[in-house]
């Protein structure tokens, strides 16, 4: 003989254990990052947050580099045989993702793109910063730093990097728009490798000695090159502004001192709780905007010591 038990006294039952009966019934997510680094931690924090606060399932699944492009296309089938109602992506090629992409959207799957976007019109929605203007606010940053005749490098980061692409184009127009007869060299790249990193930014100081400041579009070029300036006498004489996210000590100490002079800070955490909550909004009907830009942050010594500044430290 079978016992129903009344819905009200199953409810008040959920809700004494604890368990939010939308967790119960909640949806089911899939988010792939592109690689490991503590910036795709974050992201990965802030998206499992809002599963958690939300009360669905999230699936997080990382490459060991962004350069896995074939093990992210296995990832993401893999999410997507595991039997989740959206996914989450950050795609490591714009490109080479789009079509696997495409395919599981036409199977309904519901796709929410993150930090970067996808070739052709794929996703639900996108979510992530605007690198361009992201860009134009560092390169407006850098102009007010130098004058016209003062030679600007920007040390970029890869040839095939859409984000830190971005950011170097919006960089260079703001410059030139501020400052039309400016000299900028931007032919070197810092590449992914730790050690070509240090020997392009040596290589950098050295091709272009009169450099007076420099433009790092990447994190590990900023912190390598941070590292070289930190050495290089007279200290700030060369003006040093670059991309990360959040603010370490590190960055905050080099502003203190006068060796580094801008830091235009990603918020990745709520990179990563966006692209939740809209998976969810579309899951559920609700109306999402197609494109979600999550604002950079500006840091400098000027608003170093701001209780929003000083918050950043404790991401």
């Amino acid at each position: 003989m079978r016992h129903h038990i009344p819905r009200f006294l199953l409810l008040a039952l959920i809700l004494s254990l604890g368990v939010s009966p939308v967790y119960a019934a909640g949806h089911k997510i899939g988010v792939l990052l592109k690689g490991r680094t503590k910036f795709w931690s974050v992201v990965e924090q802030g998206a499992l947050a809002a599963g958690e606060k939300l009360g669905a399932e999230v699936i997080v699944k990382t490459p060991l580099t962004e350069s896995d492009i074939a093990v992210q296309i296995l990832m993401l089938n893999a999410l997507a045989a595991s039997g989740v109602e959206a996914i989450v992506i950050a795609p490591s090629h714009k490109v080479t993702l789009a079509q696997p992409v495409a395919a599981l959207a036409a199977k309904g799957i519901k796709i929410v793109v993150i930090d970067s976007p996808l070739a052709g019109n794929i996703s639900n929605v996108f979510i992530g910063t605007n690198h361009r203007q992201a860009g134009e606010a560092a390169g407006q940053l850098v102009a007010s730093l130098v004058t016209e005749s003062d030679p600007v490098s920007i040390f970029r980061h890869l040839q095939d990097n859409v984000a830190t692409g971005d950011r170097e184009d919006g960089a260079m127009a703001k410059l030139h728009e501020i400052h039309p007869k400016l000299t900028v060299h931007s032919d070197i790249y810092a590449g992914n490798d730790k050690d070509i990193q240090v020997e392009r930014a040596k290589l950098l100081l050295a091709k272009y000695p009169g450099t007076k400041a420099v433009l790092a579009s990447s994190t590990p070029g900023t912190m390598v090159m941070l590292d070289l300036l930190s050495h290089r006498e007279p200290l700030g004489a060369i003006k040093l502004v670059g991309f990360g996210f959040n603010l370490n000590t590190e960055v905050a100490a080099a502003m203190e001192a006068g060796t580094m002079h801008g830091w235009i800070a990603q918020l990745p955490r709520e990179i990563g709780a966006r692209g939740v909550e809209a998976a969810v909004d579309l899951l559920e009907g609700k109306s999402v905007p197609p494109v979600v830009n999550i604002d950079v942050y500006v840091v400098t010594k000027d608003n170093l010591h701001d209780p929003k500044t000083q918050a950043l430290l404790k991401l």
